[in-house]
């Protein structure tokens, strides 16, 4: 991953999911959260401070999933990814539930300036990013079944 210090995680939407009521982040691989995955992969590559759009209620079991020192704000509120965008620092992008997997390539995560992805989501949020680049290690998760697919293949690193 390129170094950024911030990271912006979405979690989908509830109603995008029709076999569960809760978002893919907080579903368990190897007795973790997959948020739990995705945060120590994230701090090992040297993220500091994470935007988690996510519905408030989910704040608590969110925390729960995050190593210590890492500085997290969890919120819907465009006015608030806004400020945290505010840097021309570069910001990787997970735009879903992912779990890391090193020989996995360039896909669906990115990075750009923090001031690019300002721009680009002043009105909508989009994917469609200029000077944004691909990060690799990551597979997304487009639901359960991915997870069930993935869970046997799933070699988590032990954290440090």
């Amino acid at each position: 991953m390129e170094l950024t210090r911030k990271a912006v995680l979405f979690f989908e939407p509830d109603n995008a999911l029709t076999d569960s009521p809760g978002p893919l982040a907080l579903e368990s691989v190897q007795g973790q959260p997959v948020l739990y995955w995705m945060a120590r992969a994230l701090t090992k590559n040297g993220v500091t401070h994470l935007f988690v759009s996510a519905p408030p209620r989910y704040e608590a079991e969110i925390r729960a999933c995050l190593p210590p020192g890492l500085s997290a704000l969890v919120s819907e509120r465009h006015d608030a990814l806004m400020e945290f965008l505010d840097t021309p620092d570069p910001v990787a992008v997970l735009p879903r539930a992912a779990l890391p997997f090193a020989r996995a390539g360039a896909g669906f995560a990115y990075a750009a300036a923090g001031s690019t992805l300002r721009e680009a989501w002043a009105v909508r949020l989009t994917n469609a990013v200029q000077d944004a680049s691909l990060l690799s290690g990551w597979v997304p998760l487009y639901g359960r079944d991915t997870l069930r697919e993935l869970q046997p293949v799933f070699q988590p690193e032990a954290p440090s």
